[in-house]
């Protein structure tokens, strides 16, 4: 029927008239339909019912389309903000006229006749203010041969009579149009085309998802393209053909709009906060790029809750000489100003306690307080706690030894799988165990690990060599008698009870200091955690010099011991050196702790007023006064620069909100307070975090309490630990290896941003980064494609600008006149470096043997 269509079209220079176009089948049903009216009455019923049925399941055409397909066309060519008429809308709006509105304005538009649009007529629409138009001749944008004309497709006609609805319908251009609309109904090329158009979302949307998911898994950016073959070709996943985008440069920019828009959702979300604080650090990485590592606390309103994410990687060296203290902060200062991060809600500071960081005259600190006088400084907890051991290890020589001893047991087998293996060949005799290929792996591994020095290894380390002890000792005796000089040294210094006693000594007191260290490193720490996990630890340490548990234990365990270790003896004098040895390790460390963190700001002792469980009952004393110093401390630090009538003002304005909170405080709060947060089990808050989260979160405190919201809101924001830069430090180096170790610096910072803030890939919030991502970078320029329309000779010689479709991708058909300006740049750049190795006397040779294999280089090769 398509190809009697046409030829009738082309032959008579004209289309049919009759309203509807319908296949061979219709015509039989009709036929049949005629026929049976001369039958019986019996015969005839059943017929018609008959021929009812096949009526039905036949769908009624219009040219080359269906119903459904006019009305998509019409929303798709007009605008849907103007009124416009078509047989296919009218019908089912009811609609007989055009508005009144129009008739007043346009008088010339009564003489259109509203029932010209029948089905007759299916191609006509009108658009009220403008005029008459054709379906079919807009679509394919019909000009006449001659004077170029576009009469009833880019412009109306407004000659309302019949007779030009007549002409214009059996014109040569309009059949031209219908002939351009068949030959893309069967044509194989257009039929891809649109597929590619149907699925171009999905297939990109499904790209980014791969990419992000290389991202989260530090796998190298060149193997997304292999990635996708893979898919493409094991999961017979088609549509993967349709994506054209497969250059360098493409692939570049869609991992580096990924990590902008994770980092755009980030920004938004820390601009509604009323405050944020700011993590740094330094870390060096395999290229030996000294960075400087941002990470941001604020107020999440979305979720309700304290967010810790990273922020920014920037390389200190590349604009200066030094990373001294101006340096980073004007990194600092320039970072927040880029993201348009205003300071004045720059709340709190948290390093590492370096005196570039925290330096009195001239540290980081104190010219970013001159910048925003009410920052507050914080040295990391975590930190404090590392160096008050430090401190203590270091007053007491024999603790020290010990430390030195450990290191050189664990550099003894590190690289010596032949003295590994004696060691648990020994280990199994004594033992009496047997071991599979795998566990002996296990073994092996863990024991390698167990005397690396970080802030929890020392625990480690001792615990791993208290319990193989006695298979230490044997392995030592075998290795001196083949003659290792190491291994003998090591021997005589470990074969004493001073030293036996000792380890027991630090195994009991490494493992609270090492709790405290794991709870200062918890995501949700907060100023309130800090004096309450200091008193703990100092307890529990007190706890252990009382009862002498570790002198307890030797005792019970010493005549447990074999041969190797039978001339290893406690005496009265020894027993007394080794209680001495613990009373001072212990102290030391109490008094070392005490010292790190006594030191503690006013302004963060003040805030513990918000701790609701230290609230006095109404009719308890104290209850009036208890919070009114504290208040006036914050007063003075958050209004410092306010005139001093001003700050008065406010002072006194924060006291009487101050005064009401606490009424609400014991008659509303405290009585909701979830079990788990009130007696301290909780794992994830505690009680003064749950109230200044409760002061946040409902919004009509806003109107009650708007003194004491900014104080919460800065409060939750200041971090007291720095141990996310030394996290994001540990994602840089797994990023940045020795292949990829020419990473440039912002698709190094778009990756981490992926990598450290991303969720997860399948997730709700993961698609919808990935959602965001896609439209960005298919609005960021021109994706190659082809003008929207191309010329072809239709029928009579009359031009069509057919249109394809707005997304297809194609190579360039005209022939290069110019020299590419990337080539070029390209040689002259390679020429810069080739002329510079000739002056230096550089050799042109690769740093090893797998520089060939190596990631991509820079930004755009990745």
């Amino acid at each position: 029927m398509l190809h009697e269509f046409t030829l009738y079209a082309v032959q008579n220079d004209a289309t049919p008239t009759c309203p509807t176009v319908v296949d061979s089948t219709t015509t039989t049903d009709t036929a049949n339909e005629d026929n049976s009216t001369s039958t019986s009455a019996s015969t005839s019923a059943s017929t018609d019912t008959a021929a009812n049925e096949r009526k039905s399941s036949v769908q009624e055409r219009f040219g080359p389309w269906n119903d459904e397909e006019c009305k998509s066309l019409l929303k798709n060519l007009f605008d849907e903000s103007k009124s416009f008429h078509s047989c296919f809308i009218c019908k089912d709006a009811y609609c007989t006229g055009l508005s009144k509105e129009t008739l007043s304005k346009f008088p010339g538009y009564k003489k259109f006749n509203h029932k010209w649009l029948n089905r007759s007529n299916w191609w006509l629409c009108f658009v009220e203010t403008e005029g008459m138009y054709c379906l079919v001749c807009k679509k394919h944008h019909i000009k006449h041969p001659h004077n170029q004309r576009e009469v009833f497709a880019a412009t109306p006609s407004i000659r309302f009579k019949l007779d030009a609805i007549t002409t214009h319908n059996k014109s040569s251009l309009h059949a031209a149009a219908l002939q351009t609309e068949m030959i893309q109904k069967v044509s194989y090329f257009h039929q891809e085309v649109t597929k590619k158009s149907e699925v171009e979302t999905s297939v990109l949307e499904g790209v980014f998802s791969t990419a992000y998911y290389l991202m989260k898994s530090f796998i190298a950016n060149r193997q997304l393209l292999p990635l996708l073959n893979f898919i493409e070709k094991i999961f017979h996943v088609e549509d993967l053909k349709y994506f054209n985008h497969r250059s360098a440069e493409c692939q570049s920019e869609i991992f580096m709009t990924l990590g902008e828009t994770m980092k755009k959702s980030l920004l938004s979300d820390v601009k509604k906060s009323p405050a944020f604080g700011i993590l740094t650090d330094e870390v060096c990485d395999i290229s030996v790029t000294e960075n400087l590592m941002t990470f941001i606390q604020y107020y999440n309103s979305t979720s309700e809750s304290v967010c810790t994410q990273f922020l920014s990687c920037q390389n200190i060296l590349s604009e200066f000489s030094s990373a001294n203290a101006d340096a980073i902060t004007k990194l600092i200062l320039s970072e927040l100003k880029d993201d348009d991060l205003d300071v004045s809600k720059f709340a709190g500071f948290s390093s590492d306690g370096a005196a570039v960081m925290v330096g009195k005259r001239a540290g980081v600190a104190t010219l970013l307080k001159a910048e925003n006088p009410s920052l507050i400084n914080v040295h990391c907890v975590c930190h404090r706690l590392a160096l008050s051991c430090t401190d203590s290890n270091e007053s007491i020589n024999y603790i020290k030894t010990i430390e030195t001893l450990l290191r050189q047991l664990w550099q003894l087998f590190e690289n010596s799988p032949k003295k590994m293996a004696v060691y648990l060949k020994t280990q199994k005799q004594l033992k009496e165990i047997s071991m599979g290929e795998k566990a002996t792996k296990i073994v092996s591994k863990r024991l390698k690990k167990a005397c690396r020095t970080r802030w929890l290894s020392l625990e480690a380390s001792v615990r791993a060599v208290h319990g193989d002890y006695e298979a230490i000792l044997h392995t030592l005796s075998i290795l001196d008698q083949s003659g290792d000089a190491a291994a003998t040294g090591l021997m005589k210094k470990m074969k004493s009870i001073k030293f036996l006693g000792t380890l027991y000594i630090m195994r009991d007191i490494l493992p609270v200091l090492a709790d405290l260290s794991k709870h200062f490193q918890k995501d949700s720490l907060n100023f309130s955690d800090i004096r309450p996990s200091i008193n703990l630890a100092k307890d529990k340490l007190k706890k252990l010099l009382e009862e002498e548990t570790p002198m307890q234990s030797l005792q019970t365990d010493i005549d447990s011991f074999s041969d190797m270790c039978a001339e290893i003896k406690l005496n009265n004098k020894e027993l007394k050196e080794l209680q001495s040895l613990f009373e001072k390790y212990v102290n030391a460390l109490i008094n070392n702790i005490t010292r790190r963190f006594e030191d503690s700001s006013d302004v963060l002792a003040a805030l513990g007023i918000f701790d609701p469980l230290s609230v006095p009952l109404q009719n308890q004393p104290g209850f009036k006064e208890y919070g009114i110093a504290q208040i006036n401390i914050l007063a003075d630090h958050f209004h410092q620069l306010d005139e001093p009538e001003t700050k008065t003002r406010k002072t006194e304005k924060m006291q009487s909100e101050w005064q009401s909170f606490k009424y609400h405080i014991n008659d509303v709060l405290k009585p909701v307070i979830p079990e788990d947060v009130r007696d301290g089990s909780s794992k994830s808050t505690n009680t003064t975090e749950w109230l200044l989260l409760q002061l946040l979160r409902n919004p009509t405190f806003e109107n009650f309490y708007p003194s004491l919201i900014p104080i919460a809101a800065a409060a939750v924001a200041i971090p007291i630990t720095n141990a996310w830069p030394e996290r994001g430090a540990s994602s840089l180096k797994n990023i940045k290896t020795k292949l990829r170790n020419r990473l440039g610096e912002a698709m190094l910072e778009n990756i981490l941003h992926v990598c450290i803030n991303g969720p997860a890939p399948e997730s709700k919030e993961g698609q919808t980064i990935i959602k965001a991502a896609v439209d960005s970078w298919l609005k960021a320029k021109n994706r190659r494609k082809v003008a929207k329309v191309n010329k072809i000779s239709g029928a009579c010689g009359v031009v069509v600008k057919e249109t394809l479709n707005d997304n297809v991708i194609s190579q360039d058909a005209s022939v290069q006149t110019e020299e590419n300006p990337v080539i070029v740049e390209a040689q002259e750049v390679l020429s810069e470096v080739r002329q510079a190795m000739k002056v230096m006397a550089i050799e042109n040779e690769n740093d090893s043997d797998f520089e060939d294999e190596s990631d991509f280089d820079d930004d755009c090769c990745w």
